[in-house]
């Protein structure tokens, strides 16, 4: 089939096409590329630049982390825009949600961890990001449809910190424990010095003589008794 002329009505009506947003489906997010249809999207994915990314992705075995990261990126840029666009107001999910897919180079959901808009926003519930709440009144069946969101103010958070704690900041806290702290290694060493003074006294006291005097006990010695020998021939010559 061939091209559109350039200026021409036919050529600017494709232009315009793919300028607007285009089948979620239909966007390969490895390659940041929107098809027009299935019959595009098909020969993208065996075309060779995507099949080229696909197996170095395998290779260095970074498939895990890269997914990681486009779902690091969703939840940035869906949280900056819910913040932007409505502050701390309650929103239909499913609503706002339209709302970020108007962007044409958005992270697309399909690329992330996540498999449903309902599973994203119970996480984001869950680590206290948002306020979620079932709106009741919804007629929707579909799942996802009857969530309200609200962003959770973090200065409200910080303000009732503050009045929980005294009046301070949390940078006052974090200096006041990090003088506790120094306080009681500072005590802690000193309790160590004493001690080792203690060890050094005892140890010099077993070493070093008293001052007390020293009592000497003399014996004295035996000397050896000599028996006096008497010659027997001196009794007789005197007879």
């Amino acid at each position: 089939m061939a091209k559109a002329e350039f200026g021409t009505a036919k050529y600017q009506s494709k232009k315009l096409r793919a300028a607007g947003l285009q089948k979620l489906k239909f966007y390969c997010q490895l390659c940041s590329k929107q098809c027009r249809d299935s019959n595009g999207f098909k020969n993208h994915l065996s075309s060779p630049s995507h099949i080229k990314k696909v197996s170095e992705i395998h290779e260095s075995g970074d498939s895990s982390k890269l997914i990681e990261t486009y779902s690091t990126k969703f939840q940035d840029e869906f949280i900056k825009l819910l913040r932007i666009n409505h502050g701390t107001k309650f929103i239909n999910a499913n609503k706002f949600y339209q709302e970020y897919i108007r962007e044409r180079d958005h992270i697309h959901m399909n690329s992330t961890r996540w498999r449903s808009l309902t599973s994203f926003i119970k996480y984001l519930g869950k680590n206290g990001i948002v306020k979620v709440q079932t709106n009741d009144e919804s007629n929707e069946e579909e799942e996802g449809f009857n969530l309200e969101i609200k962003l959770i103010d973090r200065t409200q958070t910080l303000n009732a910190y503050q009045i929980k704690s005294g009046g301070n900041s949390l940078e006052d806290n974090d200096e006041m424990n990090d003088d506790k702290l120094l306080q009681r290694q500072i005590k802690r060493g000193q309790e160590m010095e004493k001690d080792k003074d203690a060890e050094k006294s005892k140890t010099l006291e077993q070493l070093v003589p008293t001052s007390a005097p020293v009592k000497l006990t003399l014996k004295k010695k035996k000397t050896a008794t000599t028996k006096k020998l008497v010659n027997a021939f001196d009794e007789n010559e005197s007879e």
